[in-house]
């Protein structure tokens, strides 16, 4: 900022808050805008804004620091006395700032964001050249000039209500109401949906629209009302008049909902010919919670709706999907449109905390608790800037965000069958009928499993139900607080029967059934940041072929260096069956595992691979092979771009050895891992213990090396333990190797 004339000296001298409120600072330019101290305005030719007291605090200690970087700790020095305040409260009053100057952080003509240090003004500071004084209403909706009179308040962030016109398409207005400013608010927070958005405006516009009935329908929280909201806003802008009908708010019956409409219109009477006459030319319906209206569908599809004028739009939101009728009736299928709505991506994530002034180190936790869900943003955006505390976004410790979010997914549960359904369903990555009859030791479970099938949060797949992920959680943590036994027991009754299934099942539906395991087991603390639980399903591993062993090879020497490869190509000629590739769906090569099966070392074994040795000498020491007795090692896996890191390729190489490790006469398993002290945890929990003596050196790396005698702990006594284990969200304190062996 490169401030001009005098006023540097008086605006220069402010230091505190304290200051800048007691000496009244006078009017200055900044930039384009002339500013106001004393009446918290901002002026710039007819537009008028009014900032809050504190933001105009800033702008003037701003308007005084020369142009030179200010840290965060002098801005709130001076600006809060040095108050202890949340960053994000600078930081949404910067947002604030910049939002009413009309500045961009990408390209800023006024505040410059220096990355570590602070903000710096960029925009010319000057004096006034004589005292201005605020707008009046009048002069902004005619003249436009400046006027001796007071204007009205100018609310920031506000919209209007009906009979005033927006101020350009700022969507800062003059005149309002406490009401307007909370809608502003929404509005300001209000991210993503622009597909939605995009056709509903175009159904407006368009002479002869597409559709006449748009259907949304999604979860509880997922943004339904929300969406309404902004599709009335669109359509004031577009002058269409709105009606607007609540299910929480309507009897559902006929004669209930033509009461609700005729009400809603303005009808002398409450029957449906008054609501006729009374309907505004070109009218949008916005039919909400639909849900407890869907006895009337059949009478509104079919009786009511086809009276409307033809220029009318008609939004339906509910949980439900729509009937089958509104997509197979010969009327109404071709003017119909029906959009589920999900959560939100990843960048509109991002941009909703932004907007709600979550700092940026807080968004990866917000968006690994929530995943996109709008209900869940809110509230944990809540929790987040909560006063000046910063709260860990673990479901176990918020339970009153739990209790919310259940509310919305979960309005009623009919009996404790039902509740025990449901926690089978969200304990598993799919949910079939005889598997959810094992998880409630039923002999059938045809009407429980019909009752999940039509909950708004349940969708229905090629394996069988899945539940929305957040909702998984949510059900989940709810469940294990209210009744931890039954979540132990269901637990264990799910996967007794994946095991017992293990017996009986062939080919890549092994590995389906391992990743089955695996998810049952995702809330174990000591498990869950070892895997990529979202990408379950998207890879699969085939036994590799002559042509894989090139990439193979070259993946190891990459990675591990040229010992290693050499290594590696000796194996795959030795035991090439050992070698898997892992594959993403659409069959491209992503990675590799060698999980060797050996029952006699050989002396060549030895020569080529140091690992060998020590693998040898260890098991010599702690438990020789007996006869008919093998080992298996695996002796190598990675990433093809990443190495060993937690991808879709450590699932697979988990399923797969976890498969070979119940195999009959299996005496030792060993693995060798590039950082030990990361993986130490998670073997820890599962009973593959830390085998220091078994590490070695390849290519001046050191590989750490775990095992498991499992004739002293059997397959069944780990899959039992594994099951134990599965439904905790605390990690379980394991035994050290000597305690396992006893």
């Amino acid at each position: 900022m490169r401030s001009s004339g005098s006023n540097e000296s008086t605006i220069g001298r402010v230091t505190s808050r304290k200051e800048v409120r007691s000496l009244t600072p006078p009017d200055f330019h900044v930039g384009n805008w002339l500013a106001q101290p004393s009446l918290n305005l901002i002026v710039e030719g007819s537009t008028v804004r009014r900032l809050e007291p504190q933001v105009m605090d800033l702008l003037v200690y701003l308007a005084g620091t020369g142009g030179r970087v200010i840290s965060k700790d002098e801005i709130i020095n001076a600006v809060w006395d040095g108050r202890f305040i949340a960053e994000a409260t600078l930081t949404r009053s910067m947002a604030d700032l910049r939002r009413a100057l009309g500045d961009d952080q990408r390209s800023p003509q006024y505040i410059e964001t220096i990355a570590k240090r602070g903000y710096r003004l960029v925009a010319t500071v000057s004096p006034a050249g004589r005292r201005s004084v605020p707008v009046t209403h009048d002069a902004l909706n005619e003249t436009r000039h400046i006027d001796a009179e007071p204007s009205p308040v100018v609310l920031p962030f506000t919209r209007p209500a009906r009979e005033t016109p927006l101020n350009r398409d700022d969507g800062l207005l003059v005149r309002g109401r406490i009401a307007d400013r909370l809608e502003s608010a929404r509005r300001w927070r209000f991210v993503g949906r622009d597909a939605e958005k995009e056709m509903f405006r175009s159904a407006l516009m368009a002479d002869e629209p597409p559709f006449v009935a748009l259907h949304l329908n999604g979860a509880g929280g997922v943004g339904k009302t929300t969406l309404l909201e902004e599709f009335a806003r669109v359509a004031h802008e577009a002058a269409r008049p709105i009606v607007r009908i609540d299910g929480r708010n309507t009897e559902p019956s006929p004669a209930g909902f033509v009461a609700a409409l005729s009400h809603a219109v303005g009808a002398q009477r409450v029957d449906v010919p008054a609501i006729l006459d009374q309907w505004p030319a070109g009218s949008v319906l916005l039919l909400d919670t639909y849900e407890l209206l869907a006895s009337l569908d059949d009478w509104l599809r079919e009786t009511f709706l086809p009276q409307l004028p033809a220029r009318s739009l008609i939004v339906i939101a509910g949980r439900n999907e729509p009937g089958a009728a509104w997509r197979t009736d010969v009327d109404w299928a071709a003017l119909t449109r029906i959009n589920p709505l999900g959560n939100l991506a990843s960048n509109e994530s991002r941009e909703y905390l932004k907007r709600c002034g979550v700092p940026a180190e807080h968004h990866e936790e917000a968006l690994a608790f929530t995943r996109g869900h709008p209900l869940a943003l809110s509230l944990i955006a809540d929790v987040l800037t909560r006063g000046t505390r910063f709260a860990s976004c673990r479901l176990d410790n918020e339970p009153a965000v739990v209790r919310l979010l259940l509310e919305k997914f979960v309005q009623e549960v009919p009996s404790r069958e039902h509740r025990l359904a449901l926690h089978a369903c969200v304990t598993m990555w799919a949910t079939t009928e005889p598997l959810l009859a094992a998880a409630l030791d039923r002999p059938d479970a045809h009407d429980l499993f019909e009752w999940l099938g039509h909950l708004s949060f349940i969708s229905h797949g090629p394996y069988g139900l899945f539940p929305h992920d957040l909702a998984r959680d949510v059900v989940y943590a709810d469940f294990r607080w209210r009744d931890p036994d039954a979540a132990y027991r269901v637990t264990e009754r799910v996967l007794g029967h994946m095991y017992e299934r293990l017996q009986r099942t062939v080919g890549l539906d092994v590995q389906r059934l391992w990743f089955d395991i695996l998810y049952v087991q995702r809330y174990n603390a000591c498990l869950r940041p070892y895997f990529e639980w979202s990408g379950f399903g998207t890879a699969y591993a085939e036994t590799a072929t002559s042509d894989d062993h090139a990439a193979i090879v070259e993946m190891v020497e990459r990675h591990e260096g040229s010992e290693s490869a050499a290594i590696a190509r000796y194996w795959l000629g030795r035991q090439p069956d050992a070698f898997h590739v892992n594959r993403s769906i659409d069959g491209d090569l992503i990675g590799f595992h060698a999980n060797l099966r050996l029952e006699a070392v050989t002396p060549e074994d030895l020569a080529v691979d140091p690992a060998m040795a020590q693998a040898v000498a260890y098991i010599e020491r702690h438990g020789p092979l007996r006869t008919g007795e093998h080992i298996r090692y695996g002796r190598f896996w990675m990433d093809r771009e990443r190495h060993q890191a937690f991808s879709q390729v450590f699932t697979l190489v988990a399923a797969s050895c976890s498969q070979s490790w119940i195999a009959p006469n299996l005496a030792w398993c060993l693995v060798a891992m590039a950082d030990p002290v990361l993986m130490e945890p998670m073997f820890t929990e599962i009973h593959i213990w830390r085998a220091r003596e078994a590490d070695f050196e390849i290519g001046g790396h050191r590989y750490g090396v775990f095992a498991h005698d499992w004739r002293v702990e059997s397959a069944h006594e780990w899959l039992r333990l594994k099951a134990e284990r599965a439904w905790r969200i605390e990690g379980a304190a394991a035994s050290s190797p000597e305690q396992a062996r006893t």
